[in-house]
């Protein structure tokens, strides 16, 4: 039989192997960001089934949706809940998913809501997004082989044999990275040989897509039942009038049925059982699951030019719903470094090396907590409470109910400070100039439109567009006015080093109170666009004193990489000469 020809394609810089959420993520930031990525999937999505896996997006991932501007579409379609409760017997009572309720008390999030829809409409979003920056995804195409020429001389070093499955053709293309976003059973981890260390448990869970009827109070928000027999159920509302039901397949189960025998009947009749007092009505299933409950992730996240997101290089429960928002922080994390590099505006050894850094230690407090929480779901002791005399439900009521895992698990307690500085992050070097701290997440602020004062956010004027947003705090500018001509010389320094400044750094200046011009509140000319900070929400927000004024230096991907002193001479230049070529 006749082997297929062999067609060369042009070369791009990242070919992602993997079309789902994570994987359209990566590539449509790349694309945003002036690269030429390649994404390809082996499954024939376009006529992919609306079903299953990831459905609920927190607050973070939804803040940096919004900043890449591809959150609307998913708003006009998901579900929001700002709040839920959770069942005991028939009756409201503490404990549950407790990070989801009442969610206008996280911080200052505007985006203090989460979102509820399947993830195959979160994937034909972002491939639409991508496809309208003319790099579309490949669907039924696979990639059979790829090596490495390790020569520092080959500007496209990955070489990927790719197969389209419809018509048995055989491409050949060239690129600088290989990013693998393939799942839990990733074909570039495996032939990285890049190692998947964890464990699976015995715990099982079934999950399912329906229409149902239910008595049970305001069954549209994010509800639990806490059963005796069926561990923590959950009740969420997805889209299409729909609802995600998932509960324990515990011991008594399994002798009863036997994991062959689970078939929809069974899977229905048992969530009936998991949600009583609470009638339970199926009108329609569009899918259900038994699966098994574990945490493993990849020895490593960055292979010379391998790199691995998402589920590729973590994977755990649905517990918290952590899945796709981690896989979120991945790839706002990777692809304006690997943007950078892929330019030729930014180091490898730092910027990659960074990523590999800050994900792999905050990954593993993910698993960390999953195996607490998937655990205590399932009604048994995890290791660090053996001992407790109180119910596994009660002990997972306490742990929600802590504050510090309630930012994490929303992401907005997610921070890169306690990883080793990595040149991204700068760690203050004298007295801190702002409460905020590098390798912290900017917060959000309110501020104001010069002329009509109308209030915008901060978040809203900081984009993510692949650069540097350099926020010049002024504090009080009368006051200020050495500081802020003294800064004038940093930002010349910084023109005048970098020659590409205008593809590297956005800036905005933020004026504490009010004027009638931006040039005569100041002194003298902006920097970037100007908004005044009539009630000094954003000044406060960061801890920045108006009486001395700072810089604020936020990574594209939203977290803070420095804050600088007006008058500090040079340190600008010095943070950006860490990483920048």
């Amino acid at each position: 039989m006749p082997q297929p020809t062999e067609i060369s394609l042009s070369p791009v810089d990242v070919v992602v192997v993997g079309a789902g959420p994570i994987g359209c993520l990566t590539g449509l930031q790349l694309a945003k960001f002036g690269c030429r990525p390649l994404v390809i999937d082996k499954e024939d999505k376009e006529n992919a089934p609306v079903y299953g896996r990831a459905t609920t997006l927190w607050p973070r991932s939804l803040e940096i949706y919004d900043q890449l501007d591809v959150l609307d579409p998913l708003l006009q379609i998901g579900v929001i809940t700002q709040t839920g409760y959770n069942f005991r017997d028939g009756k409201a009572a503490p404990g549950g998913l407790v990070f989801g309720y009442g969610m206008n008390k996280h911080g200052d999030t505007s985006h203090n809501y989460s979102l509820h829809l399947r993830q195959r409409l979160t994937e034909r979003a972002f491939e639409a997004v991508l496809a309208s920056h003319g790099f579309p995804v490949l669907h039924q195409h696979s990639i059979e082989s790829w090596t490495d020429s390790e020569d520092a001389s080959d500007e496209y070093p990955v070489k990927c044999r790719l197969r389209d499955l419809v018509n048995d053709h055989v491409y050949t293309v060239k690129c600088k990275y290989l990013v693998g976003a393939d799942g839990g059973r990733s074909f570039v981890r495996k032939t990285a040989g890049i190692p998947f260390v964890g464990e699976r448990t015995t715990s099982k869970w079934i999950r399912m897509d329906a229409l149902v009827k239910t008595n049970m109070p305001s069954p549209r928000t994010l509800n639990s039942v806490q059963s005796e027999s069926h561990g923590l159920v959950l009740f969420c509302p997805i889209d299409e009038g729909k609802t995600r039901i998932g509960y324990v397949f515990s011991e008594a189960l399994r002798e009863k049925y036997g994991e062959e025998n689970i078939t929809v009947e069974v899977a229905k009749e048992e969530a009936k059982k998991a949600l009583a007092p609470f009638t339970l009505e199926f009108e329609s299933v569009d899918w259900f699951t038994l699966y098994g409950i574990g945490q493993c992730m990849a020895g490593t996240f960055v292979k010379d030019r391998v790199i691995l997101v998402g589920d590729a290089c973590h994977t755990h429960s649905s517990g918290s719903a952590q899945g796709l928002n981690t896989g979120t922080q991945d790839a706002v994390n990777l692809a304006w470094k690997l943007a950078l590099v892929c330019k030729g505006l930014g180091s490898a050894d730092v910027l990659i090396d960074s990523y590999n850094q800050e994900r792999k230690s905050s990954v593993q407090q993910v698993i960390d907590n999953d195996a607490i929480i998937s655990t205590l779901i399932s009604g048994k002791y995890p290791s660090r409470f053996q001992g407790r005399t109180e119910s596994p439900r009660d002990i997972l009521t306490e742990w929600f109910d802590n504050a510090k895992v309630q930012a994490f698990t929303l992401g907005l307690g997610i921070d890169y400070t306690s990883v080793t500085p990595s040149g991204v992050v700068r760690p203050f070097n004298g007295p801190p100039l702002a409460t905020v701290h590098p390798g912290e997440r900017g917060p959000d602020a309110t501020i104001s439109r010069l002329g009509t004062n109308e209030l915008t956010r901060l978040h809203r004027v900081l984009r993510n567009t692949g650069k540097f947003n350099i926020v010049v705090f002024t504090g009080y500018p009368a006051i200020n006015q050495p500081r802020l001509t003294a800064f004038r010389s940093q930002t010349d320094a910084l023109a005048k080093r970098f020659s590409q400044a205008g593809e590297l750094f956005e800036f905005t200046t933020l004026i504490a109170g009010s004027g009638i011009s931006a040039v005569e509140s100041l002194g003298q000319a902006p920097w970037g666009k100007t908004w005044f900070d009539h009630s000094g929400a954003a000044h406060t927000a960061y801890g920045v004193d108006r009486g001395t004024g700072a810089v604020v230096v936020l990574r594209p991907d939203g977290w803070v990489g420095a804050v600088i002193g007006l008058d500090e001479e040079e340190q600008l230049v010095n943070y950006f000469d860490g990483f920048i070529i």
